[in-house]
């Protein structure tokens, strides 16, 4: 039977998700609850069982959605896959240094510069291979991925007319390189060589591309929107100008144009702040695009994109985990009604949900939907 979460609803979440990104107004806003590792401390789990079992992980993702009546969108359990993923990933262990949950301790990359400078020849002519330091962990990848294949993840959301969050995940080059070269280094080659830094961009592009089929591929059949999530974080406004970020956004956009035209859905989660470049996200067709906001200014996102891509986030932790179950009710509230008017919104946190989320404000952003975001009849 499809998930009805409130009386008032008309439509199953999948319909009033993809209505939203049709920029149509749904019976209401949706809300994206995503997850991280936020179900572990939520059903006594700590983090390090919640990583490294997947199987418990779904369980009590599950207890959590029974808790508080589910959700608009599936954001899965473990993330531990992600950490052994065999392509190039600032989260792949294969590429970079994780130290992986101890406890209640969450993860932590050591960021360090595995890459030199005079290591961007190598990039352009042989691509991230050489970079792959670990490929032994390979095997884990495998193991995981069976795991995942082991849950009845499918059937429960079809039968609750449930979408997933994300079928594939990519990153442009640039954040790759970016982690490769560690923070420092990548800023002064932003400015000392950036022609040789672009270059090395556009000579991994179809590299990264590459990585998205067989990402979607394994989830073929599924009902609805394939959704591939594009993430970045290191060429944001806060940490490069806009002047710099023209450098990249050719590279950037490419991936976007090749995934909108395998008829995917490119979600843009964009770490940092890119209130100052929304401009260039104009440039993709209408409906094709659909970003989930860090930093970036929410009201400004909706006011440029609002006509042509769906908006979500800018929901910050020090309110969801730190705030009073009032205070997370007020700042979504503003949120949703300035933003809801004419569709393509929905209700996300910033990033993932903290994974301290105290329950009552997980209980007050979903209240909160109910509350303000039902569109006239």
């Amino acid at each position: 039977m499809p998930l009805k979460m409130h009386e008032m609803e008309t439509m199953t979440p999948r319909e009033r998700v993809e209505a939203t990104l049709a920029l149509k107004e749904p019976d209401r806003v949706p809300f994206i609850a995503d997850f991280h590792t936020a179900q572990a401390l939520l059903t006594g789990m700590t983090i390090e069982e919640f990583f490294f079992d997947v199987k418990k992980s779904y369980e009590a993702t599950g207890k959590v959605w029974g808790v508080f009546g589910g959700f608009d969108m599936y954001s899965g359990c473990s993330p531990i896959i992600i950490y052994y993923l065999p392509w190039p990933n600032s989260h792949s262990m294969l590429y970079f240094d994780w130290q992986l949950p101890k406890g209640d301790t969450p993860e932590q990359m050591i960021e360090r510069e595995i890459m030199k400078r005079e290591d961007y020849r190598v990039v352009m002519e042989e691509g991230f291979t050489p970079f792959k330091r670990r490929p032994e962990l390979e095997k884990e990848f495998v193991k995981y991925v069976m795991q995942y294949a082991e849950l009845d993840t499918g059937a429960w959301l079809r039968e609750m007319d449930v979408l997933a969050l994300g079928h594939a995940v990519v990153e442009p080059p640039v954040d790759v390189i970016s982690f490769l070269r560690s923070l420092k280094k990548f800023l002064l080659d932003v400015v000392e060589i950036p022609d040789t830094l672009v270059a090395s961009c556009e000579a991994t592009t179809d590299e990264m591309i590459a990585t998205v089929d067989p990402q979607v591929q394994f989830m073929a059949g599924e009902k609805g929107p394939k959704i591939v999530v594009y993430g970045f974080s290191r060429v944001a406004s806060n940490i490069i100008s806009p002047r710099k970020f023209d450098l990249f956004w050719p590279h950037i956009k490419k991936i976007a144009d090749e995934i909108i035209r395998k008829g995917c859905i490119v979600l843009f989660h964009l770490d940092n702040d890119y209130t100052a470049v929304l401009d260039y996200f104009t440039e993709f067709p209408k409906g094709k695009t659909w970003f989930h906001l860090d930093q970036t200014d929410i009201f400004k996102a909706k006011e440029v994109l609002g006509d042509r891509a769906c908006v979500m986030g800018n929901i910050p932790p020090h309110v969801t985990a730190l705030g009073t179950p009032r205070e997370v009710e007020e700042y979504c509230k503003r949120q949703i009604e300035e933003c809801m008017e004419g569709g393509g919104y929905m209700l996300c946190s910033s990033c993932v949900l903290p994974d301290n989320i105290p329950p009552e404000n997980l209980k007050a952003m979903k209240e909160s939907v109910m509350k303000y975001g039902f569109y006239r009849a």
